[in-house]
């Protein structure tokens, strides 16, 4: 996976845009719009007006730097999808043009709004389409709705723990993290900035609370580290870390009988801190509890 750049340097601003963008009426008519489709609707598990996510998201595209259309096509992206099809579709391009409807389309997992395809089929079409938009207000409108869904997993992460998955009856934990780790992956690539690294932290904070969760939920503990969580997911029954620090950090808190590591820095930083433990005279690590993943793994278990 593409490495992200770092933030900024404290007392550096990067400049979106020269000025603010003009929000007319035709953005009241979106916002009537929205409320009229989802206005009664509330978060999955919460007493949240689903209009909160919506009104966030808008606001970090126009943060971005997103023009009015792009606005109007935030507030409204999942109103094609959760509020009526085609026809809603439609309604949008006679309302607020052509190039409004065409962010909401390409923003949609699908235009039938009575589709029955489970979570996880909708998410992998998703993903394999992204790779073929072109328009960049369609990326910086769907990225702005991930950032947010992930921070809000988090937060109702942090204060349910593990029951938060029951809301959930198509998607898990491990299925979560795959779809953003295959997002993370695509948007760090396509388009680094400040909405991609919003996105990386917020994933890495899901990914750890994962991990922790699991640590302290099953008795026999595998780890895998491996800082991609699209095409490097753990196998089943594996606690994923992303980093060494991570890794150290369980090792430090629980019992930990098996480490799969991906060949790198990460892996040589785990190994060096199983050694340091050695020379303090505490048990040395069984070498055969410690195996390799991905490129060359044959090769670094073997030699």
């Amino acid at each position: 996976m593409p490495r992200m750049r770092q933030p900024a340097r404290c007392g550096t601003i990067e400049a979106v845009s020269d000025l603010p963008p003009h929000l007319s009426e035709r953005f009241l008519d979106a916002v009537a719009l929205a409320a009229e489709v989802h206005g009664h609707d509330r978060r999955t598990g919460t007493e949240i007006p689903y209009l909160a996510h919506l009104l966030v998201v808008t606001g970090l595209v126009l943060e971005d730097g997103g023009d009015e259309d792009q606005g109007i096509a935030a507030m409204l992206h999942d109103a094609v999808e959760d509020g009526g099809g085609r026809p809603m579709l439609e309604r949008i391009e006679r309302s607020f043009g052509e190039r409004v409807a065409a962010i909401v389309e390409s923003c949609s997992d699908t235009l039938d709004s009575e589709a029955a395809d489970p979570w996880i089929e909708r998410k992998r079409r998703y993903l394999a389409h992204l790779p073929e938009v072109t328009d960049d207000a369609v990326l910086r409108v769907a990225l702005a709705d991930k950032v947010h869904n992930v921070r809000s997993i988090v937060r109702d992460y942090r204060q349910e723990g593990h029951q938060l998955w029951e809301r959930f009856t198509q998607k898990t934990a491990r299925e979560q993290l795959w779809y953003y780790g295959g997002l993370l992956a695509f948007f760090a690539e396509r388009r680094p900035g400040p909405l991609t690294e919003d996105l990386w932290r917020a994933v890495g904070e899901l990914a750890w609370l994962v991990a922790c969760d699991d640590a302290q939920r099953q008795h026999t503990r595998r780890v895998w580290v491996d800082a991609d969580l699209y095409t490097g997911q753990a196998p089943e029954g594996w606690i994923q870390t992303r980093s060494a620090a991570e890794t150290i950090q369980l090792l430090e808190e629980f019992t930990v009988h098996e480490l799969s590591l991906a060949a790198g820095p990460e892996a040589e930083a785990v190994i060096d801190w199983l050694i340091e433990q050695e020379s303090a005279e505490r048990d040395p690590w069984p070498a055969e509890r410690l195996v390799f993943h991905g490129e060359n793994a044959e090769e670094r278990t073997t030699g």
